[in-house]
Parts: C-alpha cells; structure tokens; sequence
C-alpha cells in the first residue's frame, strides 16, 4: 500500500544554471529535502538508498512561487515528481529504490579516467559523501569529459535527459583524489549513453549512466547530432 504526500519547496537563485534552467543536481537537492522531510514525519523508515533514477522531461525556471513535489511512498520505491505548479504536468521524476547493495563490473580499458577530489562539504553527517554531493561529482566528471575529449559539444547544444546511479559503499573522506572512469555504452541518433563509475583503491563506489540528448536552442527541441559530435562519441566507445 501506498502514501501520497505533497511537499512545497521555495526556489533560489543558485538553483540555476548557465541556461537559467534549474541546475540537474538541483533536482535531487529537492527530492532529497522532500524525503529527509517524509523520515521526520515517520512516513518513510531510513534505509540504504540502492539506486536513484531521474528522468528530466522538461526545463524547470525559476520562479518566486514554490515548487510543488508529490511523493508517493511504496515498500521498496519512492517516486516523487517536481512541477511548478498544483496542476500542471510533471518537470522531472525521481525514482529512490531501496535495498541490498551489490558489487559492479570494471569498466572497459579504453575508458577516459579524471582524478575526483573530494571536499570536506561533501561528507554528511555518517562521514560519507551524501546523494546529492555524488550527483554533483558525476556532473562535474560529465563537464570536464566534455570539455576534454567531447570538444564538438558545446554548451546549449544538448540536454541531460535521464540519469540512473546505482550506489555501492559509501565513500569516506581522503585526501588522495578518487578515480572516474567514463565511457559511450550507447550512440543513437540524438542520444548517446555514457557510463561513469567512482573508483577508489580497486573499490567501484558509484556506477551511473546518463543520457545526452541532442538539443536545438532555437527551436527548444531535440536535434540529431552532427558528424562531428558522433565522431567525438564514437572515440570513447571503442579501444584506442
């Protein structure tokens, strides 16, 4: 059985980004907030968060009205939706699944790899980097690969589409920097896949895929993506 709750929340400047969308990470600050609120209120037991999946299916702006998120409490699922209004349809959907975490594959060879160093604000109260930060350090992964070995893709010209992290161990502070490995899993049309994990000594912490839709500023619509571009994914789809 089910519990339907509906939460207000107000926005903030900083909640936004170059396009003065709402900023992806954002999302999850939000839903985060919804649930620590559901926790406090006894409508959710506090449990080990398996696997978060976050569906962006339209630009949120920013707004002096608050945001409306509706949570529907399940077993072993929570799926909240943020809209900016009562009525309208849903901007984004975030689906928490709880449960036993299980181990991940390596990545591939040919993976790109960055340093990730971590921050003191980073950690929660456990001594472990929280949700939202995670998200924030595989946005930050995404920006830093684009910029390096995606040059063809400039800003404006695609759109996260969906992203599904699948959590391990937590991660504790240290100094040393942890490692991310990226790579294409999937070249379509107007998307393309690419698979993230967070490495520290051997340890696989964090798997995600995100989904890059192809984007037309003009036209606020979708687009194939060019030669160019599909040649840049294509490098970090295959070995060398």
């Amino acid at each position: 059985m089910s519990t339907t709750v509906v939460h207000e929340l107000p926005m903030r400047w900083a909640d936004l980004d170059v396009l003065n969308h709402v900023n992806n990470v954002v999302y999850l600050d939000y839903a985060a907030e919804s649930r620590a609120s559901l926790v406090e209120d006894g409508l959710l037991d506090e449990r080990p968060v398996r696997r978060i999946v976050v569906e962006f299916l339209r630009p949120l702006l920013l707004s002096r009205h608050p945001i409306h998120l509706t949570a529907v409490v399940g077993d072993d699922e929570l799926v909240q939706e943020i809209r900016p209004a009562a009525e309208s349809s849903p901007f984004a959907r975030v689906v928490t699944m709880f449960g036993t975490l299980e181990p991940f594959a390596p990545a591939p060879p040919y993976a790109d790899t960055l340093p990730c160093q971590l921050r003191r604000s980073d950690l929660g109260p456990d001594g472990l980097v929280t949700g939202v930060k995670v998200f924030e350090l595989l946005q930050e992964a995404r920006i830093l690969l684009i910029a390096s070995r995606l040059k063809a893709l400039s800003a404006g010209r695609f759109v996260l589409g969906r992203v599904d992290v699948t959590y391990g161990d937590g991660m504790p502070w240290r100094r040393e920097p942890y490692e991310i490995a990226s790579w294409v899993s999937r070249l379509g049309t107007s998307s393309a896949v690419i698979e993230t994990e967070i490495i520290g000594e051997g340890t696989v912490h964090v798997r995600a895929s995100a989904a890059l839709i192809g984007f037309d500023l003009e036209t606020q619509r979708s687009r194939p993506y060019t030669d160019e571009e599909r040649a840049a994914f294509e490098s970090l789809s295959r070995p060398g």
